[in-house]
């Protein structure tokens, strides 16, 4: 395994690393998580839409029905190979106590703006695989969006799948559930990333409930990816993994406090994370793809 990892990091080493985003791109990308803190949720699927269409990136739109509402979800597909590699992240929000719906912009709207930008860098790249970038609905209400995306499209290979979730603010990028079974090519890959790239990174044996589940369920291997300040993510991790008694009674991790709550708001929202998780999820993807095409070639 680590042979494989060692040549396709080789296959991509000359390559330039992803460059950071301008500024004008940095306060673009605020202003669109902005953009998406609608009290509606037709509202946040317009703001979708509009935030596509200005960055030039085409999208077909799968609706599906889920106890008796309608949902749907957003695919760009980039490329043309024989087997896809997802990258999704949710775009709904939490519907609060009272029936007010979240702003969202922690959960979920800051990572919907990075994968809208990771389009449109990567919409003339020739990878190995097809990407199929996909803005899932429904997560707050079951994985709904994911599970549906899976059920709608089990005539495709699907080698992996890489959820963002939690991408606003830090400098610190968490990735897991490494404990889950048949993950190990993606997180090895995600380890050599962070050691060659110098990115601040830690890995998560446990992972809070998201999309990948779904990938999960379904057998294909996946890997989750977010952004959170160091000690905060180090508490997180600390938090989920069974050792919430070496903090004192009643801790909660900062960022659980404000997901779900009225508190998530652009206001949290830091370009600088943005930028961290879009060059990092770029540069990974580029490794995870020439991973997967090596092992597909070695395979019998």
């Amino acid at each position: 395994m680590l042979a494989l990892i060692l040549t396709a990091a080789m296959a991509v080493a000359q390559e330039r690393p992803p460059a950071p985003v301008s500024e004008p791109a940095a306060l673009r990308m605020t202003a669109a998580v902005r953009s998406m803190e609608s009290d509606s949720m037709p509202g946040r699927r317009e703001a979708l839409e509009a935030m596509l269409q200005d960055l030039g990136v085409s999208y077909e739109m799968e609706p599906f029905a889920f106890n008796q509402t309608e949902g749907v979800n957003f695919v760009v597909t980039l490329g043309s190979g024989a087997a896809d590699i997802v990258i999704g992240g949710h775009y709904d929000a939490v519907s609060l106590r009272g029936g007010a719906l979240s702003r969202g912009a922690v959960d979920n709207a800051a990572s919907v703006v990075i994968l809208a930008h990771l389009a449109a860098r990567l919409g003339d790249q020739n990878l190995r695989h097809r990407l199929r970038i996909v803005f899932f609905d429904m997560e707050e209400v079951g994985l709904a969006g994911s599970r549906r995306y899976i059920e709608s499209h089990r005539g495709d290979t699907i080698r992996a799948a890489v959820n963002l979730d939690v991408n606003a603010y830090g400098d610190t990028v968490f990735y897991g559930p490494s404990a889950a079974p048949g993950n190990a090519l993606l997180y090895d890959v995600m380890r050599e990333h962070c050691a060659e790239a110098r990115i601040p990174c830690l890995e998560f044996p446990a992972y809070p409930a998201s999309d990948y589940l779904s990938f999960q369920a379904a057998g294909i291997p996946n890997i989750s990816f977010s952004v959170l300040p160091a000690t905060e993510a180090q508490e997180l991790s600390l938090y989920l993994s069974g050792g919430r008694g070496a903090f004192p009674a009643g801790f909660v991790p900062r960022v659980l406090d404000v997901i779900h709550s009225p508190a998530d708001s652009s206001d949290r929202v830091e370009a600088a994370a943005m930028d961290l998780a879009l060059r990092s999820l770029e540069g990974f993807l580029r490794r995870l793809d020439a991973a997967l095409d090596q092992q597909a070639s070695e395979s019998p």
